[in-house]
């Protein structure tokens, strides 16, 4: 059955009078006369006036529509059979377990106390009660109702606290999930309880909106006035990556959160060197497992310095590393000292000290001077030095090889990437173990050129490497191409979408191979001709990127340009992992899901601080340091962040509370779309019929 969200604007009813004494008023009064014998024109008269009355009463109720429709526009109806949710009770339970609540309190952890209070909560509410419950840190983690889904049945009689604490409080996403269960509720009460220890930083989040009228909002607030708490909220490495017998130094950011000066704090620093083999080679064993063991490193290096901490003040310490050999060197800081909140006492971070990146770079052309050649400024930007020489700082170790005059690609396996420029004719074999190579995760890129042809595209698409349906090189005719249009989400771009760090527009093309994608490719980058200039497909744990120009001077003038070297390093670096972060990748516990196109998935994989290791990286997660700033926020605070009131424990409201804006919440449910397209018809058909009536 139709309800009502603003059943007040129903008194607008009464304005259906309006047009009835309208038409009573100017109704058509006729006089009777003779005219002698006028009796045709009196069956004309007769005709017309029963017409002209049955056009007045249509007119008449087309008015009393419109009112009546302009009256429920504004009553916002909606259907209740549409809407989910019991009839009698609501009970929504949130309970926080961000990482604060395990906080030691009279009766235990404080989220043991919650879910305790909680439970009593659910046991007390009525038969007839739908009680929703969910957790919530950085997200929300809502049980399954047994009223809803039967398979959960033997889930919300009994709850259990998670025995690890890890997120952070974000408030803003708790209450936007609330919202969305009461607003879509017809109970005829509706209740919402808050289990919080109240931790300001929560507040400075998601923007949402009140919640919908008629909740009585509860909040327990669980927290304590004082918490004595030391936490190493940063540890900043200047560079996770470097080479091998190279010292570095790292920063570590000290936070007390307590009341009393701390005199002598011991701050350590351990790291040693990861037993398994470095992530130079994408055929190291994979695995997943969270190093948090510090005893199994190999040459492991301890470093300590003791520092006084002022309540409230945060100190920086610097410590100085020896030269560290090859390999992954996994490394945390920690105080040596207890407090409330232990989990924050301890950072991890990582360094990698590895060779560049060895890339293999194919030239399908032999140029008889070496600044004519196909790929002489390809691996110029590579090296960053003249040729036979090596920048140390460049991240590539590129490695020249000519497949002209019956040349062979060499093994792959000490390889990261593959670099093709104008490459044809390889043979099945070469072809075969190149596709191995990018299934086990290695990166293939390939550029055009004239021995490019729809002949060597059906040998890449046997082998699996193709990106599409190579044609035959297609050249401008009145004007250079230009790049038109490319993904500035994409890591690859993603750096130079700013104009200031120049423009790729200003690159010019007279060549180039046109390639229809295939359905599971993608179009990263377009010329001025609607053709696509760079493509990528996934293929196994690796990709392929195609460039449908040279990478020389023979179709284009882009190796001229300040934009060749970070474009090419850009694309290198995608392919190696270098957009993604490198082999040392570091995210938060509540970093949330990676963007699209960002091969980083694996950082997320666990929710749980410490040291993953993959075969091409290092995934580092750490704590928020939100979660160590323990100032806690009163309630009136909270009440005027979320334009929520929270009643006591008599029932009643704060004195001086505001309210929060009755009336504008929204029902999913709502039928005003549909009574504002009957009052728009409507009108449009009294313009026409009060056209052609006398009113």
């Amino acid at each position: 059955m139709p309800s009502f969200l603003q059943a007040v604007f129903l008194s607008g009813l009464t304005a259906l009078a309006v047009p009835i004494l309208i038409h009573l008023f100017f109704r058509l009064k006729t006089k009777r006369v003779e005219l002698g014998t006028l009796r045709f024109l009196r069956i004309v008269l007769e005709e017309n006036a029963r017409r002209r009355k049955v056009m007045r009463w249509f007119l008449l109720a087309l008015r009393m529509a419109l009112v009546a429709l302009l009256a429920m526009l504004f009553a916002r109806p909606y259907f209740t059979s549409a809407a989910t949710g019991s009839d009698k009770e609501l009970v929504v339970v949130l309970i926080d377990r961000s990482a604060t609540m395990q906080l030691k309190g009279e009766q235990g952890r404080l989220i043991d106390q919650a879910v305790a209070e909680a439970q009593d909560l659910i046991d007390r509410a009525g038969r007839g009660a739908r009680v929703e419950v969910a957790f919530f840190d950085h997200q929300v983690h809502p049980l399954r109702n047994p009223e809803t889904d039967p398979e959960a049945r033997a889930e919300l009689p009994r709850l259990a606290a998670p025995q690890e604490l890890w997120g952070a409080t974000n408030y803003g996403a708790a209450f936007g999930w609330a919202r969305d269960i009461l607003i879509k509720s017809t109970a005829v009460s509706r209740q919402l309880h808050l289990f919080t220890d109240l931790q300001q930083s929560g507040l400075n989040w998601t923007e949402v909106e009140p919640l919908p009228a008629g909740t009585e909002a509860h909040l327990h607030d669980l927290g304590r006035a004082v918490v004595n708490n030391l936490a190493v909220t940063e540890v900043r490495v200047p560079r996770t990556w470097i080479r091998p017998d190279e010292s570095t130094r790292l920063q570590a950011a000290l936070l007390h959160g307590g009341s009393f000066a701390q005199q002598e704090v011991s701050v350590v620093v351990e790291i040693g060197r990861a037993p398994t083999a470095a992530l130079t080679t994408g055929a190291a064993e994979k695995t997943t497992e969270t190093a948090t063991d510090f005893s199994k490193l190999v040459g492991r290096i301890t470093l300590r310095e003791r520092v006084k901490l002022e309540p409230g003040a945060t100190v920086l310490l610097d410590f100085d590393l020896p030269e560290l050999e090859a390999g992954l060197w996994r490394g945390r800081v920690f105080i040596e000292h207890e407090d409330d909140l232990p989990f924050d006492n301890e950072r991890y971070f990582a360094i990698s000290a590895a060779p560049p990146y060895r890339v293999l770079v194919a030239s399908g052309q032999q140029a008889g001077n070496p600044l004519l050649s196909e790929t002489y400024f390809l691996e110029a930007v590579l090296r960053l030095a003249p040729p036979g020489e090596m920048y140390a700082a460049s991240p590539f170790a590129p490695d020249a090889v000519s497949l002209d005059g019956g040349g062979r690609l060499p093994t792959l396996d000490d390889y990261d990437a593959v670099i093709l420029a104008d490459v044809a004719g390889l043979s099945h074999d070469e072809l075969s173990r190149l596709s191995s190579f990018v299934k086990a995760g290695g990166g293939l890129l390939v550029f055009t050129g004239e021995l490019v042809t729809p002949a060597t595209g059906d040998a890449f698409r046997a082998a699996g490497l193709d990106a599409g349906t190579i044609g035959e090189p297609r050249c401008a005719r009145d004007l250079p191409w230009r790049l038109s249009r490319w993904d500035e989400k994409h890591p690859i771009f993603q750096p130079m979408s700013d104009p200031q760090h120049g423009d790729l527009r200003r690159w010019k093309f007279s060549t180039c191979t046109p390639i229809e994608p295939a359905a599971d490719a993608q179009v990263l980058a377009e010329f001025s001709s609607g053709l696509p200039a760079i493509l990528e497909r996934q293929v196994g744990e690796g990709r392929v990127l195609w460039v449908t120009t040279s990478c020389g001077r023979r179709w284009g003038d882009w190796n001229l340009s300040r934009m060749y070297l970070p474009t090419i390093h850009q694309l290198l670096g995608y392919e190696v992992g270098l957009a993604q972060g490198g082999r040392v990748r570091s995210q938060l516990v509540d970093a949330g899901e990676p963007e699209a196109g960002a091969a980083a998935v694996a950082v997320t994989s666990g929710d749980l601080p410490g040291i993953r290791q993959f075969p091409r990286f290092a995934a580092v997660t750490n704590v928020s340091p939100r979660e160590s700033e323990t100032e806690r926020c009163s309630q009136q605070d909270f009440e005027d962040r979320f334009a929520v009131q929270f009643l006591d424990e008599t029932g009643t409201a704060d004195a001086g509370a505001e309210a929060a804006p009755a009336g504008v919440e929204f029902q999913q449910d709502e039928l005003w779309p549909w009574v504002a397209c009957g009052l728009l018809c409507v009108l449009l058909l009294e313009g026409f019929v009060g056209n052609r009536t006398t009113a």
